[in-house]
């Protein structure tokens, strides 16, 4: 009778061995050794008793003993014949079956290994939802994503939802296969499939389930993906209504895939509710180890899911910690040793046991080029292009990172689909790869180039751009920016920090982030002696430009004036424009109309063939300014009328609002208040659709002011409430400017005495500002002092005013009701 043993077939009768590939050639004594062993498998047969059955009766030296299980053992391969030193033979392979016993197809009602797994699936009810409809629709659907973002327990949970199931559903685990080529050794196991000797293993599988319905979860595929790829697509071709479930951070690649893009959870931005999914999912997994969140630990809870990317087992690992030592600490702690979060319980997989640990293994599955790139990823802040790639990580890179991005190290940005990103946890693991290759500097020296040449041509490019696509180009940078900077001051590279400073200032101003922006150019002003003139003066230029911007018109004079003399002098007409232009206007507002005069004239002679541009358009509005000051008021209003709709048909809407909101302040100056508040009311719409806030806050800020010189203090109620919401609260010009406004408003309502302590706080204020007052603020200030003069008297008032001084910034908002408490105040 024919037996069947794994992928081999003895034929007593012929004595035939039939193995994978055919007949295998055997002598007749290897073959009556053979029929031995399969008589007894997994027993000792002794020397003596394999001699009487093969050899009975003759006398045979041993080592012809050893000459014929050498022979088998060629034959069948490793892992049948074992040798008992001393002792003997016995057979240790696949069960040996009757060829006649028929194959037990799995039954319909079997149950799967389902219920030895637990889901604890938490706030993924839409990714549970979609993927169960991909597996209605589908036959194979691969959930994919980086290590630990949850992929085996979604997919439990959508099969969980699947009910009752003919032939069950089935986890297939293949985390602890070193190798593919035990994958149909783990499919039998799972499956209690009953082998029958002498067919291939995947015969057997597919004869086992073919009459059923199973569901089969391909867990772990990444490391194992090409032999997962062939045992599945043989499912699929010979098993007509199995479904299949895959988890892996690689596409299987192939025709019948449908794949699900697992990404780590939604984190709230800052500011905002803690009611996104990473937050539901921690203060589940903090609860369930027997702690619970109070009302003050959710804001640490909102930057901890946004420090730990609402990546589920950093968030797991972080719950478990905190239940020890409590959430800020555990805040604190990661904020410099985010890869070393480890599990506080046994994991199934050790990859799970450390972020670290599960990196790595998504790493050393990686080729040499691969990890090269990957290491060099992790100089980015933020987000990063293709170009910027290839600059920091080698020509080709892209390559790489496609490959990245199939192995879910490497995530498209959620912003820019031609942008991508590392999670943060990935990031500080790369650039602790970085650092163990000895590459850290010389790929952050690239990084700070790439970011250095970008930004070289921007303010260029910004003369020539709508605004919305300049944005574009740079503000995804930003991050990569400040690492740049923050690279090369560290390693006192002074040129290449210099040469960014200058070339980016334009982001800094377009992203309302003046005082970064000043602080990054005032910190490279001491060093314009150790770099090229141009280089100096473009940094000068950018001290104007930002200056101006910051309200700080006396620095911005500084920067201005030895910028205007070396452009002046050279063939750059364009930042030659530039630097003219910030100079008159700062002359305009703030010294004689006389000394405006020249700087209008050469204007007006060096834009007349100048097609429209930005520049051009800031041009026009600060020439028709100074006319209508020096008395030709309709000629100077058209010139300005026709600067700000330069300033729309050159897609400079920003540059619009600024220009308008500078003219508004010549004419309040001027007497004109009423055009002014006019002018201010006309534009807010624009801001508001625009959503600018900051520059929106300073519109209303002025139109507060404007309405109270002509008496609407009614009215200003709205504008100040508004610009008290949007402009910042930090001690700055902007700040005082509001406190004012909000003391004019007081002592209109009768509260002389708090005005006048306003007054003082806001008098002592601009005093440390090397501008001083603005004209607005200025002619404010004359009134409220007549004001406060009469309702107080004299003494009264001065004496108010100097207690005022002696405010805190706390205090002051307070008194304004900018903080609301139970004490009864003005609500502005």
């Amino acid at each position: 009778m024919e037996k069947r043993f794994g992928d081999y077939r003895i034929r007593p009768r012929e004595r035939e061995l039939i193995g994978p590939d055919g007949l295998i050639e055997l002598s007749g004594r290897s073959f009556d050794l053979l029929e031995a062993l399969l008589a007894e498998p997994n027993q000792l047969l002794d020397k003596s008793a394999l001699f009487d059955a093969v050899w009975p009766g003759v006398v045979v030296e041993e080592n012809t003993l050893q000459v014929h299980m050498s022979a088998l053992r060629k034959a069948l391969g490793p892992g049948f014949i074992a040798t008992v030193h001393g002792r003997g033979y016995k057979y240790v392979g696949p069960a040996p079956v009757e060829d006649e016993e028929p194959m037990r197809p799995l039954a319909a009602g079997a149950d799967g290994n389902l219920g030895r797994y637990r889901a604890d699936c938490v706030a993924r009810e839409v990714e549970i939802e979609a993927v169960a409809r991909l597996l209605e629709q589908h036959r194979l659907v691969s959930i994919l994503g980086p290590g630990g973002v949850g992929k085996t327990t979604l997919a439990v949970a959508v099969a969980e939802t699947l009910g009752s199931v003919d032939g069950g559903v089935w986890m297939v685990d293949l985390a602890s296969l070193g190798s593919g080529e035990f994958i149909e050794s783990v499919l039998i196991q799972t499956l209690a499939v009953p082998f029958r000797a002498g067919s291939r293993s995947l015969e057997s599988i597919v004869e086992y389930l073919r009459p059923s319905e199973a569901v089969l979860i391909f867990d772990n595929c990444e490391h194992v993906r090409g032999a997962a790829a062939r045992v599945i697509r043989t499912l699929l071709a010979e098993v007509p209504d199995i479904r299949i479930l895959a988890t892996s951070q690689v596409p299987l690649a192939l025709p019948e895939e449908h794949v699900f893009k697992l990404l780590p959870f939604a984190v709230t931005g800052e500011g905002e509710l803690v009611d996104a999914a990473s937050a539901q999912f921690l203060a589940y997994c903090y609860e369930a180890f027997g702690e619970k969140l109070s009302a003050d630990e959710l804001p640490i809870v909102a930057r901890l899911c946004r420090r730990l990317d609402g990546v589920a087992l950093a968030l797991k690992m972080a719950a478990a910690r905190a239940a020890t030592v409590g959430i800020e600490t555990v805040d604190r702690q990661l904020e410099q040793q985010l890869a070393s979060l480890e599990a506080d319980w046994d994991p199934a997989l050790p990859r799970h046991r450390s972020l670290a640990a599960s990196l790595a293994w998504s790493y050393d599955l990686l080729e040499p080029d691969d990890q090269r790139t990957l290491r060099a990823l992790g100089v980015f802040q933020g987000s990063f292009s293709i170009p910027a790639v290839n600059a920091v990580a080698g020509e080709g890179a892209e390559t790489r990172v496609a490959e990245l991005v199939r192995r879910s190290l490497v995530v498209r940005d959620g912003q820019d689909r031609a942008r991508y990103r590392l999670l943060d946890s990935t990031r500080h693991f790369a650039l602790d790869k970085l650092a163990e290759a000895g590459e850290d500097v010389i790929t952050r020296d690239r990084h700070a180039a790439y970011v250095r040449d970008l930004f070289a041509d921007s303010v260029l490019r910004w003369e020539v751009l709508p605004d919305e696509r300049w944005d574009q180009i740079y503000r995804p940078d930003g991050d990569n920016l400040r690492a740049a900077l923050a690279w090369t001051k560290t390693r006192a590279d002074w040129p290449t920090y210099v040469e960014i400073a200058a070339g980016s200032y334009r982001y800094f101003m377009e992203e309302q982030l003046g005082a970064e922006g000043l602080a990054t150019i005032e910190a490279g002003m001491s060093l314009v002696g150790a770099v090229p003139p141009e280089t100096a003066a473009r940094l000068q230029l950018a001290l104007g430009e930002i200056g101006r911007y910051n309200a700080m018109d006396v620095r911005a004079y500084q920067g201005l004036e030895p910028a205007l003399a070396f452009f002046r002098q050279s063939d750059d007409r364009l930042r030659y424009t530039q630097a003219l232009v910030l100079t008159a206007w700062i002359t305009i507002f703030f010294h004689h109309q006389g000394d405006a005069e020249p700087l209008v004239a050469e204007l007006e002679t060096l834009i007349a063939d100048m097609p429209p541009s930005k520049v051009k358009s800031w041009a026009l509005v600060g020439i028709g300014t100074q006319a209508w000051t020096r008395g030709d008021t309709m000629s100077g209003l058209a010139r300005a009328e026709a600067g700000l709709a330069m300033h729309l048909d050159v897609g400079n809407p920003k540059g619009r609002f600024r220009s308008v909101m500078n003219l508004a302040e010549m004419l309040h100056k001027g007497g004109d208040t009423v055009r002014a508040l006019s002018l201010s009311d006309q534009i807010m719409p624009e801001l508001r659709a625009a959503g600018r806030s900051l520059l929106l806050g300073f519109h209303l800020n002025n139109n507060a002011a404007y309405r109270m010189a002509l008496g609407d203090f009614d009215g200003a109620v709205a504008p100040l409430s508004e610009a008290a919401e949007i402009v910042p609260r930090d001690g700055g010009q902007w700040h005082w400017c509001l406190l004012q406004n909000a003391a004019e408003l007081l002592a209109t309502r009768g509260a002389f005495d708090v005005a006048a302590l306003l007054v003082g706080f806001t008098d002592k204020s601009f005093e440390g500002w090397i501008d001083g007052r603005q004209a607005t603020e200025e002619m404010q200030r004359n009134r409220l002092s007549g004001t406060l003069e009469a309702a107080l008297g004299r003494t009264e008032r001065d004496r108010l005013l100097q207690q005022g001084r002696a405010l805190t910034l706390f205090e002051a908002d307070h008194l304004a009701g900018f903080i609301k408490t139970e004490r009864q105040r003005l609500k502005v």
